[in-house]
């Protein structure tokens, strides 16, 4: 009993240290949301017991020395051609530890390397779309091969930026659970453009301000296509074991169809023509009650993506910034389909979506 209680109450001296297994970090594409991650993971590197060893741009890679000066985009230019042979066999993991390489590049030839680093033990965690919106067989490809190394292929980001949205569908399926349905505001730059028209603001105006803001990209009709609402609910789909391409999906553009094949500079100069159309389309809407949300819907194995009637006061019509709004029917969630909710968009709350990830993995 003496021996018990005196091991109970011994106390490690003050040099002793439990070794904790570091999860390194490798970071491909280090423009907003890279560059944002790469800070978080060496603001947290000692209390989470994460280590970031390198990044790389599109023409170059730097590795870690080893101190605390954090890694930004100008040091870059310092460091090693990029190689991607020399970079997969540097990150390989050794001893059994986890290494996670980060895709934040938003690149076909990088998203096209995840089998290979797959098949070499590494974690792959991205909030790129490009290699989960490619053909069903290559989905599922991605997925087998991770598990058969052992490995995580972790992609909350995808959709919603840090919102639990994969995460959830997930722990409900594992459950047991059946989705039936999920309806969702998933664009950032749609949510701030259909406020702005709620506010009385143009449509021309609202698109221009959006690209201003950052919202929408450099030519808008990338976001007005609604082409990134669809991918994200192609996503979710195959999440729920529903196999589908993208030529099955209806997807409804808000572009006008006249300014769809014109230059970017005439879409923008020509764009205040449809102003009239858009504010009439709203006021008699809002002598309803009622306003405009760009949605996807995946009900009975069919998605479908574009303008929907919704009712001012609720959870859709109430959104506002860059929210997303994703509602959630199951057969336990029936009766009250569960919403979530919050920022969209965003580079701080996407790093801190990838960042989630790498943690899981190091759990």
């Amino acid at each position: 009993m003496t021996q018990l209680r005196a091991l109970k109450d011994a106390k490690p001296s003050p040099s002793t240290k439990i070794a904790t297994k570091k999860t390194k970090v490798f970071i491909a594409g280090v423009g907003a949301v890279g560059g944002s991650l790469a800070h978080q993971v060496q603001n947290i590197a000692e209390s989470a017991s994460v280590e970031l060893i390198g990044v790389c741009d599109s023409s170059r890679t730097l590795w870690s020395t080893g101190d605390a000066k954090p890694i930004t985009k100008r040091d870059i230019r310092h460091g090693k051609p990029e190689d991607w042979e020399q970079i997969i066999k540097t990150i390989k993991p050794k001893n059994e530890e986890h290494v996670v390489f980060v895709d934040a590049t938003g690149n076909l030839k990088v998203s096209e390397l995840y089998l290979k680093l797959f098949e070499n033990g590494i974690h792959v965690v991205t909030p790129s779309k490009l290699a989960n919106t490619r053909k069903q067989v290559y989905f599922d490809l991605l997925k087998n091969t991770a598990k058969e190394n052992g490995v995580e292929f972790l992609y909350e980001t995808n959709v919603g930026a840090g919102l639990p949205i994969i995460q959830t569908l997930k722990s409900f399926i594992e459950s047991g659970d059946k989705i039936l349905e999920i309806e969702g505001v998933l664009s950032g730059t749609m949510t701030y453009l259909f406020s702005q028209l709620d506010e009385g603001n143009s449509f021309s105006e609202s698109v221009i301000r959006a690209r201003q803001l950052g919202y929408a990209e450099p030519d808008p009709r990338d976001d007005l296509s609604g082409e990134d609402v669809a991918r994200k609910m192609m996503i979710l789909a195959r999440i729920c074991g529903i196999e589908v391409e993208r030529d099955e999906l209806q997807v409804d553009p808000i572009t006008p169809e006249e300014l769809q094949d014109v230059d970017s500079t005439t879409f923008l100069e020509k764009l205040p023509d449809y102003d009239n159309e858009w504010s009439d389309r709203l006021e008699t809407l809002n002598s309803r009650e009622k306003t405009l949300r760009y949605v996807g819907t995946l009900t009975d194995g069919k998605i479908t993506v574009g303008l929907k009637e919704v009712g001012e006061d609720s959870p859709f019509g109430r959104l506002t910034g860059t929210n997303n709004l994703v509602k959630i029917k199951t057969e336990r969630y029936f009766d009250q389909p569960l919403i979530i909710q919050g920022p969209g968009a965003g580079k701080e709350v996407t790093a801190a979506g990838v960042l989630s990830d790498i943690l899981k993995i190091g759990e």
